[in-house]
């Protein structure tokens, strides 16, 4: 099979690793000259349009700014082709449903790149879940929590996607969090929402944002996001009748307490960034080769994004 990949940014470039290293051909486009280079050097073709990677691809990945993520999707459906696009799908909600009613008209595939179901913690923490040894979940709370200019080591923050005030900042970033709580706990609504800018940063989106959901269990989850702590945190706690589930996404680790704070289950992983990439890569691929169902499909994605959408409008921020 050969895949085109649009846009070779760092997460671009992560995924045509994953692929060039399954054994397929992988072309891509972007606009620097550097990181069709860097494609370059890892094996892959660089090519000169978007239309030149969708021609002749079977699958494509969008990794391009998320202001660029509507429009690259259309064109990937418009050429028939199974579609693999970051987070977040979109940064407004006109015409998706639209996109994703073709898409499904032609039988394509589209694969929202929420790699944090991936996570060997929540896949683990799915699973008690299931289980029932927790009981029926009453709240969560998480947090992802970290310091922009640390991100990405020589690049200037400011004039990166996150610093756009109407599709960057922590909010839209941050949408694996929005993702997460609805994984666990189910269907949401939002219920509150602050942001703002604390000055930390220069920057004109927000980087500091708290956000309430009310599911559709009853239970509620209070998620914090922000782009300037120092060290870096990204947790979830759970608590249900039976106890608290303790989530270090970091750490790679799942403590399970019961109602007397005794710890009944612990589980540690190796943290394997690259792994976890790969293995969204694969899945993407069996939907591809196989017709198996995405993890997290286009409509989900969608479902989430209509929460942060929301969450931004109660905060008072800009509309895309």
């Amino acid at each position: 099979m050969k895949i085109g990949v649009l846009g070779l940014g760092s997460i671009g470039l992560r995924h045509a690793r994953s692929l060039l290293g399954a054994g397929l051909a992988v072309k891509g486009f972007d606009p620097s000259p550097e990181s069709g280079a860097a494609l370059a050097d890892l094996g892959g073709l660089p090519v000169e349009s978007r239309a030149a990677a969708l021609d002749g691809a079977d699958g494509v990945v969008i990794a391009t700014p998320p202001a660029r993520h509507i429009e690259d999707l259309e064109c990937a459906v418009e050429a028939g082709k199974h579609v693999f696009v970051e987070k977040p799908i979109g940064h407004r909600l006109d015409g998706i449903e639209d996109i994703l009613r073709a898409a499904d008209a032609g039988g394509l595939a589209v694969f929202a790149g929420l790699n944090l179901r991936f996570h060997p913690v929540i896949k683990a923490a799915i699973s008690l879940l299931d289980t029932g040894r927790l009981g029926t979940p009453l709240w969560a709370r998480l947090l992802a929590a970290s310091y922009l200019p640390d991100w990405r080591p020589g690049q200037d923050y400011r004039q990166g996607y996150a610093a756009d005030p109407a599709s960057g900042g922590a909010l839209f970033d941050f949408i694996h969090e929005f993702d997460l709580a609805v994984h666990l706990l189910g269907p949401a609504r939002v219920a509150a929402a602050a942001a703002r800018r604390t000055g930390v940063l220069d920057i004109p989106s927000e980087d500091c944002a708290d956000v309430l959901l009310g599911h559709a269990s009853g239970a509620h989850s209070a998620i914090h996001v922000d782009y300037v702590t120092r060290p870096r945190r990204r947790r979830i706690e759970i608590a249900g009748e039976g106890g608290i589930m303790e989530l270090d996404l970091e750490a790679c680790r799942l403590v399970l307490l019961d109602r007397e704070g005794m710890e009944t289950s612990a589980q540690s992983f190796p943290r394997d960034t690259d792994g976890m990439y790969a293995e969204e890569m694969r899945a993407f691929l069996s939907c591809m080769r196989d017709g198996a169902a995405p993890p997290c499909d286009g409509w989900q994605a969608l479902e989430v994004l209509r929460l942060v959408i929301e969450a931004r409008r109660l905060s008072g921020l800009p509309e895309a």
